[in-house]
């Protein structure tokens, strides 16, 4: 795809981002600004920021692939948000960010750590964060290198280099400053081309009764509120996405980055209702695709994936460049985030947890070598990794929640929580999704019910979390310091 109006769209989309994403150095005083923003922006910055990290390319390509391939069936997961950033602000969002209050908070091995007083949590946490990133950024690699080239007509080699050597630079130069305040421009994207795309989508199909009356005369099931899948793996869909926002480090790492605690009553409602409303593209691009087949418009999809650019395919190119700048504004928000996410962890969590720290100057030189060498190696990875990157990328969202969300959504809400159960539940979480990873992806297997196996493991560790603390003691009750004391009775 080679359109003059596209291109030309989406090289102006790059351009802005750039210099949004170099603007950001300006804030950075501190390593505390540089890896976690701390306390450097307002309201509406931060949550339209944290909303575009969660969205990500899965919503704006998997989520109508979902919908073609399975109908209503991943809406659980989408409609879970209006709960779920609602939960995250509230149980976690308050107290992280009180916390960091009182604390140079940069990241959430910092929050682990001064909850537990363990270098043991912060180096398994940081271990988790790294593995994560890693399999997150080289799932990316391909999809965005697709993308791109497909846009501006380039090699694949070409377009990876593009779109991740401009998230790259910036991340590189200004941390998660840049990271927030590029995710800001790009929530706005996302924001626009889901209106526009709802519109158009409804004067495509005569409405929503002409998109669902044509579509559940050929298959009722598509628009029955379960859809193609079980009744089980609907509500684990919402369970796991509702409870495991709480557990997103790309989310998380936004509350220490408000600059007023106050601001925190704002975030749930701009983040969840923006959110929301990217959600229109998620729906509607999934049934107008679905319409377009159904009607006989054009020939079924190869693959469910297909159905985003299927529907662009059928729209003016003003429109389809303001998606695509979306799609790539998901990829990039996301993969931003979690680069800074991953920096910080080699650079200021591990080294803490061995007992050694870096100078603050040095933490940010280090810093910016790191997320170079860092995006360097997922990007080789993605590349060339094949059919291990998409094992390791199995793990996504069910990973980080099983991981962190025992840590933050317990640890800080219930004193008697220990630093052995927490050190027991991540141990746990990582050896059920491995475990999980091979029974399913290696050995072919698969649950019964649809159940999906990320859910599993979230239970689990967060079971282990509560039975192991209520048999130790370990920085809990009274040992647990008067300042996170404060933050856990708000």
């Amino acid at each position: 795809m080679s359109d003059p109006i596209i291109v030309s769209i989406v090289i102006a989309y790059f351009i802005l981002t750039f210099a949004i994403g170099v603007y950001a150095v300006k804030r950075v005083k501190t390593a505390e600004h540089y890896f976690g923003a701390h306390k450097l922006f307002g309201p509406v910055v931060t949550s339209i920021a944290a909303f575009a990290a969660i969205m990500s390319g899965f919503g704006f390509v998997g989520g109508p692939g979902l919908v073609y391939s399975q109908g209503a069936t991943s809406l659980w997961i989408t409609l879970s948000q209006s709960v779920a950033f609602g939960l995250s602000w509230w149980i976690i969002g308050k107290r992280v960010r009180l916390i960091a209050e009182s604390r140079p908070i940069a990241t959430l091995p910092d929050i682990a750590d001064a909850r537990f007083k363990s270098n043991t949590v912060r180096g398994l946490l940081a271990i988790s964060l790294v593995l994560g990133v890693i399999a997150y950024l080289g799932t990316q690699v391909m999809a965005g290198g697709y993308v791109v080239s497909g846009l501006l007509g380039v090699s694949l080699e070409t377009g990876i280099i593009i779109i991740f050597g401009i998230t790259m630079l910036y991340t590189a130069v200004a941390g998660m400053a840049a990271s927030i305040l590029t995710d800001f421009f790009q929530g706005l994207i996302m924001l626009i081309a889901a209106i526009g795309v709802l519109v158009l989508a409804l004067v495509m199909t005569g409405g929503t009764e002409g998109l669902f009356t044509t579509i559940g005369q050929k298959d009722p099931v598509l628009i029955d509120p379960l859809g193609k899948g079980t009744w089980m793996l609907a509500l684990m869909w919402y369970f796991v996405f509702a409870i495991g926002n709480l557990g997103q480090p790309h989310l998380s790492t936004k509350f220490y980055a408000l600059r007023n605690y106050k601001d925190l009553k704002w975030g749930a409602v701009v983040s969840g209702g923006s959110y929301m409303i990217s959600s229109l593209l998620w729906i509607f691009v999934g049934y107008a695709a679905l319409w377009l087949v159904v009607s006989e418009r054009i020939p079924a999809l190869a693959k469910p994936d297909e159905a985003a650019t299927a529907f662009l395919a059928a729209t003016p190119s003003w429109l389809a460049a303001i998606v695509y700048a979306g799609l790539l504004a998901a990829i990039m928000s996301t993969s931003s985030g979690f680069i800074a996410i991953g920096s910080a962890a080699l650079v200021r969590d591990l080294p803490k947890a061995l007992g050694k720290e870096l100078e603050h100057v040095k933490q940010v030189w280090w810093g910016r070598v790191v997320t170079i060498v860092l995006t360097i190696f997922a990007l080789i990875f993605g590349y060339f990794g094949g059919y291990l990157v998409a094992l390791l990328g199995a793990l996504g969202w069910g990973y980080f929640a099983s991981a962190t969300l025992p840590l933050l959504a317990i640890g800080l809400n219930w004193k008697k929580a220990t630093r052995e159960g927490a050190i027991a539940s991540l141990l746990l979480a990582l050896t059920l999704n491995i475990v999980f990873l091979i029974y399913e992806k290696v050995l072919g297997f698969k649950l019964p019910y649809g159940i999906p196996s990320y859910g599993i493991s979230l239970i689990a560790a967060l079971i282990a979390m509560i039975i192991v603390s209520l048999f130790t003691k370990g920085a809990a009750e009274d040992e647990i310091d008067a300042d996170i004391k404060a933050a856990m009775k708000v």
